[in-house]
């Protein structure tokens, strides 16, 4: 009798159901989303803060904007439900891609393979726009520009999820030919250092500049916070989900079998 291969059979084999499934990945999404909100009040808004003084003193020499539509206690606490609202819409969309392809994912458990998942679109959806793009605090940025800076933003979204696909075809074509785990691991992170190297050179840069006004430590300060706010976001997702996935694959297991 054959050992197993490391076939698509094996892990469909053994999928739990993908009601199921979706159910456990949106509670990691509410949990996820809780936890961004979190980090948004606690660390984001005090990273505001110095931009909104800077904002505040413009309007009172004449420079700044009109008054503001809705009060800062509203725009909080809009951002708390709207970081909810969004760890329950991508969970949603993590979990058909993690359904789709669950046997291609390179770990040993579902864990494994959420956590994975949950990495790659960090890289992806979160760290590849920041370094090509990063956010700006409200005192930085022009009305003018918001349509480049959006489809910028767009264009670089939509090519990390190319260069992530073609990281895994390079990955499933090394793995039909025989190539051993270790080098092929070597060949994904070559290729997709290149092609993210060529989105970072090839792309324009956000056509805003850093007000004089601005001190630089009020922008870094925005921007490292808005990337742990994402971070918190992915890493909850991949951790909390993966947990709750490996549990569901767990009671699965002997209906399946």
């Amino acid at each position: 009798m054959g050992f197993p291969t490391a076939s698509a059979e094996v892990p469909d084999s053994t999928a739990p159901p993908f009601g199921a499934l979706l159910a456990h990945i949106a509670a990691a999404g509410l949990v996820a989303g809780a936890l961004s909100g979190t980090w948004s009040l606690l660390i984001t808004e005090r990273a505001i803060e110095p931009a909104l003084a800077i904002e505040e003193a413009r309007s009172a020499t004449g420079g700044g904007d009109a008054e503001e539509m809705f009060s800062r206690t509203t725009q909080v606490l809009g951002g708390l439900l709207g970081a909810v609202l969004a760890g329950l819409v991508l969970s949603l969309v993590v979990a058909v891609v993690f359904a789709g392809i669950r046997h291609r994912l390179p770990a040993r458990t579902d864990f494994g393979r959420m956590v994975l998942l949950g990495a790659i679109g960090f890289v992806v959806l979160g760290l590849l726009p920041a370094l090509k793009i990063p956010a700006n605090p409200p005192a930085v940025g022009e009305p003018g520009t918001v349509g480049t800076r959006t489809a910028i933003y767009g264009a670089v979204l939509a090519s990390g999820v190319v260069v992530a696909l073609l990281v895994s075809a390079s990955v499933s074509v090394l793995r039909s030919r025989g190539v051993g785990i270790p080098m092929t691991t070597i060949a994904a992170v070559m290729v997709g250092a290149v092609l993210v190297a060529l989105i970072l050179v090839l792309f324009p840069h956000s056509p805003d500049t850093i007000p004089a006004d601005v001190p630089a430590a009020v922008v870094w300060d925005f921007r490292l916070a808005s990337l742990g706010q994402l971070a918190v976001m992915w890493a909850t997702l991949g951790l909390v989900g993966g947990a709750l996935v490996e549990r569901l694959t767990r009671r699965s297991a002997p209906a399946a079998g």
